[in-house]
C-alpha cells in the first residue's frame, strides 16, 4: 500500500470531505491541510495526515467545539467529522 494519496479526488475521498472543502483547508492560515506537489501532482502523505489530524483533534477539544457523543466515537468516524 501506498503512503501517499494523490490527486484532490483522492485525498477527498480518504477524508469523506468535497475537494473544495480539501483545496480550502491546504490554503488556510495557520495550520493548513499538509498537501504538495510532485510534477504538477497533488500528494498527501498519511503520516502527516494523520498528525495534522491530531492537531486539529487537539485544537477541537481545547475550544470546546466537539460534542461529548462525538469525543468517544471511533477514529473512523472521527475523521470524517474534523473541522
Amino acid at each position: 500500500m501506498s503512503n501517499f494519496v494523490e490527486t484532490w479526488k483522492g485525498i477527498a475521498t480518504a477524508l469523506g470531505r468535497s475537494e473544495r472543502w480539501c483545496r480550502y483547508m491546504a490554503r488556510k492560515p495557520g495550520d493548513p491541510l499538509p498537501v504538495f506537489k510532485v510534477g504538477g501532482i497533488v500528494r498527501l502523505n498519511h503520516s502527516d495526515l494523520e498528525d495534522w489530524l491530531g492537531r486539529q483533534r487537539a485544537s477541537s477539544i481545547r475550544h470546546g467545539d466537539l460534542r461529548p457523543s462525538v469525543a468517544i466515537a471511533t477514529e473512523d468516524v472521527a475523521l470524517r467529522l474534523i473541522a
